[in-house]
């Protein structure tokens, strides 16, 4: 495969692997062993309302992003706005249906607002993936493709070659290492990741110890 892309939330293109799972995060973090659990993380706290028609959070204030700003309400508005927007993939504006609008309440709470009732609807707007304001520059967001991304990740970009390769550095500096939701976790210094256009060529480079792990499939 390849990869022409750093916005894995564009329609357009094709975004590098793991950058959703090492640079973004989300209000609260699921748990793989559990159905439907999620814990607090760039939240700390939630408040459902008595209707069911709003959930509010409030952010925990450690959290920061990989350029060492705060992650605040505004970013999380901005990020829910710009997603839900025309300039980002259609899916997440079908997916986000129900959630009406964001609302800043102080710099460290936000209100998400409903169209009507749904049980779930409170846990999916707290896996809405943010990132800073500043990211987008003041382009339009279908514009940012190869700016390097400000998330509140584990990992930030180093450097890629579009297509061909993408380095990963771990923060040394991340904010929610010490967590309970990130507690012995994101090891690795580095991770590369490397695209090849041929199987052949893959299985070869792997057999030689050009990289270390393969992913096999039997298709």
């Amino acid at each position: 495969g390849n990869f022409d892309s750093l916005n894995p939330f564009l329609l357009k293109g094709i975004a590098a692997g793991k950058i959703p799972e090492l640079v973004f995060e989300t209000l609260m973090e699921q748990s793989l062993d559990e159905p439907f659990s999620l814990y607090a993380h760039l939240a700390e706290d939630i408040q459902l309302a008595r209707d069911k028609l709003s959930v509010t959070f409030r952010l925990n204030a450690k959290a920061r992003f990989s350029d060492g700003s705060p992650v605040t309400a505004d970013d999380v508005k901005f990020s829910f706005d710009t997603l839900k927007s025309e300039q980002a993939h259609p899916m997440f504006r079908f997916m986000w249906t129900d959630i009406t609008r964001a609302v800043v309440v102080d710099p460290r709470t936000v209100r998400f607002e409903f169209g009507r009732v749904n049980p779930e609807l409170h846990l999916i707007t707290a896996q809405i993936p943010i990132f800073s304001r500043k990211w987008a520059g003041g382009k339009s967001f279908d514009k940012v493709v190869t700016d390097m991304p400000i998330g509140s990740g584990p990992y930030v970009v180093e450097k890629f070659d579009l297509g061909k390769n993408i380095r990963y550095r771990r923060n040394p500096s991340y904010w929610a290492k010490d967590l309970n939701t990130r507690r012995g976790m994101f090891n690795f210094d580095a991770i590369t990741l490397k695209y090849y256009t041929d199987d052949t060529v893959q299985l070869e480079a792997f057999k030689a110890g050009e990289v270390e792990i393969l992913v096999a499939t039997d298709v």
